[in-house]
């Protein structure tokens, strides 16, 4: 999450947030359930610790602590779908939840008020143990709740002027040297500054961080807008490794309207060319609004294995 913003914050999450579960029947017919509640909770806390220097809570009432923010967040939206009949081993999933955070400074004031959406899809695998009826949930479900914390805190971090934080998953920090054998990073000496900020997550279809031939792959782009106007016909582009980049039906998508505060998300999805050695490969990702103005661009540096039936 980058260095600690040296404020003292308060963070209050809806009670509501705490006792949510899903609930679901694995593949042999037997109700399960996922206190997913809990996972959310801890995910945000550790956000919040990451962002800022210290971050108090209710059970700190009785201590002298004076916040410099206050910040409140609510799940307003939960849904989940597991599809079993899809595949045998390989059940689609699909998680959404949409969240609003508002900060106060330490008078009460409102300072901000953003709604933010998660969406992951995935496919789960069955455990291969005893009768094979439960499907590898757990890191689904852990992964959503730390992409939730980390686009809200990340918003939260440009709100109070401090500096983006690097995603967690395959990238690199922005204006990295540029690598003109495999299509490098875009300029941007001559663009204009942008009110626009976002963050480039490249996810794998299995969750286990290791990206092979064949595999489908999403690059996520979360998009704010931290300036005081909306902003109009904003492009996502992609550029990079070739034999990466041709998998793409498209490697330019027009971003809707945002408006000041707000936050989007578009997503490329390819698959992964086969290969029979290991392949380094980078994604670059560059947001530009119509009138020419720039957000630093982010470079996805990977590595391609080869498909497990090929080693």
């Amino acid at each position: 999450m980058g260095e600690p913003l040296p404020y003292i914050v308060k963070l209050e999450l809806s009670p509501s947030i705490t006792p949510h579960t899903f609930h679901y029947t694995d593949s042999c017919g037997q109700p399960e359930e996922i206190p997913i509640g809990h996972q959310i909770e801890a995910a945000l806390h550790e956000g919040a610790r990451r962002t800022f220097k210290t971050v108090i809570s209710d059970d700190d009432a009785g201590k002298s602590i004076a916040p410099d923010h206050v910040i409140k967040i609510d799940i307003r939206d939960w849904f989940f779908d597991l599809d079993k009949d899809a595949l045998y081993d390989r059940a689609p999933a699909t998680l959404r939840m949409n969240a609003f955070a508002r900060m106060h400074d330490k008078t009460g004031a409102l300072l901000r008020e953003t709604e933010f959406k998660v969406v992951r899809q995935e496919r789960l695998r069955l455990e291969r143990v005893g009768k094979n009826c439960d499907y590898i949930i757990d890191p689904f479900i852990e992964n959503t709740a730390v992409e939730l914390a980390y686009t809200l805190f990340m918003d939260t971090r440009v709100a109070l002027g401090g500096p983006s934080a690097s995603p967690p998953v395959a990238e690199s920090p922005p204006d990295s040297p540029s690598s003109s054998s495999t299509g490098g990073p875009f300029s941007t000496a001559s663009a204009s500054p942008s009110t626009l900020r976002f963050k480039a997550l490249l996810l794998d279809e299995n969750s286990n961080l290791m990206f092979e031939g064949g595999e489908h792959v999403r690059v996520r782009v979360d998009v704010v807008n931290i300036g005081t106007t909306p902003v109009e016909h904003a492009l996502a582009s992609l550029a990079g490794t070739p034999a990466v980049i041709e998998q793409f039906p498209s490697t330019s998508l027009r971003m809707p309207t945002l408006l000041p505060g707000q936050t989007r998300t578009v997503e490329f999805i390819a698959t992964l060319p086969v290969t029979i050695q290991p392949l380094q490969a980078e994604i670059h990702v560059r947001i530009a609004e119509a009138n020419g103005a720039a957000a630093p661009p982010q470079t996805l540096p990977f590595r391609i294995e080869p498909a497990s039936g090929q080693r």
